[in-house]
């Protein structure tokens, strides 16, 4: 990530091969915050307070950007939203996928009895059982007590919000982002076989599918697929978790306003 902002800043500094060397680390490191926004996402005790400082660092990351461009008369123009733009996005869309997902209707469970009811004379044994019951969110995930039909709507709502956002903002790596986003959701939820493989052929299927699209649209070829590299070691690695404290979580919300500031003010005086 670091090597991805730095690289906007020294456009025109740096030798363009050292830039695309470190636009495409950038790329790769993409994946790792896909993954770190599922985990957190099943791991907080409160999803709305976390969609809330993605939100905080997303608006003040945009802010120091435009500051930046404002006051450094080189500085490059901004002309997409930042990257966690495209993470609050991803994060609405497995909200909506949790609402359609774990939230079932009522079922009926149906037992075998080893004797005959004496009143009906059947051997069957069936009981209600509520999808408020069954239902399968996450610990921080806490939804009003609607039917399930209008949970359901506020889902496909939801979809039809975050589809049209991709459509229209200029977004960072919005569709390769959110894309990664929702195979780790998937792993998460389920337990696939042959995970490795499946999510492998998937996101390099989807890689190539967006690459040519790309190409055919614009006439230039995009690198992002590139960050197949970092999606293969997100998978291969094993995650391990350590626990701190929560204000080391918090200020980590902070990281990526001062990455871009730190940048910006080196680039300026060795401009």
């Amino acid at each position: 990530m670091i090597f991805g902002t730095a690289a906007f800043f020294f456009d025109g500094i740096l030798p363009s091969s050292v830039l695309f060397a470190m636009t495409i680390i950038g790329y790769a490191s993409m994946p790792f915050f896909a993954q770190a926004l599922v985990d957190g996402f099943f791991l907080t005790r409160n999803t709305y307070k976390y969609f809330l400082r993605l939100a905080f660092t997303a608006y003040l990351s945009q802010a120091v950007l435009l500051l930046t461009y404002l006051l450094w008369d080189k500085s490059p123009r901004p002309e997409r939203f930042n990257i966690v733009f495209s993470w609050l996005i991803a994060f609405g869309v497995i909200f909506g996928a949790e609402l359609l997902l774990s939230l079932p209707r009522d079922r009926i469970a149906s037992m075998n009895l080893l004797q005959p009811s004496q009143t009906t004379r059947s051997t069957r044994y069936d009981v209600v059982v509520p999808g408020s019951e069954a239902n399968n969110l996450p610990k921080g995930m806490k939804v009003p007590a609607w039917p399930r039909s209008s949970l359901h709507g506020l889902a496909i709502v939801l979809f039809a919000i975050c589809m049209t956002l991709i459509t229209f903002l200029p977004l960072t790596m919005s569709v390769m982002s959110i894309t990664s986003v929702l195979i780790f959701y998937f792993l998460h939820r389920w337990k696939i076989d042959s995970r490795i493989l499946v999510a492998t052929i998937f996101y390099s299927a989807f890689a190539a599918c967006y690459t040519y699209i790309y190409f055919r649209m614009t006439g230039t070829i995009t690198w992002e697929w590139t960050s197949l590299v970092g999606f293969l070691l997100c998978l291969i690695i094993p995650g391990k978790r350590r626990k701190k404290d929560a204000r080391f979580y918090r200020a980590l919300y902070l990281f990526y306003p001062l990455v871009i500031g730190v940048c910006a003010i080196i680039a300026a005086l060795v401009s």
